[in-house]
């Protein structure tokens, strides 16, 4: 690759970088190209240089957010010692992900709760990049004996820690992301050892 393909490689992805921040904090459709342009100190003609339309730009934000499940379902795919190791370890993943880019955590859902009822295209997408998640959840917990909800499990489970991350970002100095992620595994563990009292 040459400097100026170089170049190019680089200045796309500081686009669809900023359009990962601003979609997830602000929404796509409140997000105009010039507030992409100004995040990224670039003009707005430089943007569409690069990308057509704001809608493209989607696409590949939503593309991105897709290639972030990849490891997850990495992991998922592994040989674990325990349901508990499992969640531990998944966790961990999550915890320094949101620590590096919470917009990587938080995009995907801000994206769904805008995007769900418009009928795009891009909403079949959104949908595809969690089912690789929920696929490779409800397959590594498949073995486990007792459990009759598997795939409402894998999507309560994503549901859950993208929400946490929402939760974080909103009580900032309350309450941490780690913190609030541990509340969570200590009671998903403990519920899954225990039965409730009949009412």
């Amino acid at each position: 690759m040459n400097k100026k393909e170089e170049k190019r490689r680089v200045t796309r992805q500081k686009i669809i970088d900023a359009a990962t921040h601003l979609f997830a904090r602000q929404g796509y459709h409140k997000t105009t190209m010039q507030d992409i342009a100004l995040h990224i100190s670039m003009t707005t003609g430089a943007i569409f240089h690069y990308f057509s339309s704001k809608r493209v730009i989607l696409d590949e934000v939503v593309e991105k957010h897709d290639r972030n499940m990849t490891a997850y379902v990495a992991f998922l795919s592994r040989n674990h010692e325990s349901y508990e190791a499992m969640l531990k370890g998944l966790v961990a993943m999550f915890v320094e992900q949101f620590h590096e880019n919470p917009d990587s955590i938080i995009g995907l859902t801000s994206l769904s709760a805008e995007l769900s009822e418009t009928g795009m295209p891009v909403v079949a997408k959104i949908q595809a990049a969690y089912d690789r998640f929920v696929d490779a959840f409800e397959q590594a917990i498949d073995p486990l004996p007792g459990s009759r909800h598997k795939r409402a499990a894998a999507v309560s489970f994503i549901s859950g820690i993208q929400g946490l991350a929402i939760q974080a970002l909103l009580r900032k100095g309350e309450i941490g992301f780690d913190e609030l992620v541990q509340g969570f595994l200590d009671a998903h563990l403990s519920m899954n050892n225990r039965r409730l009292p009949p009412a």
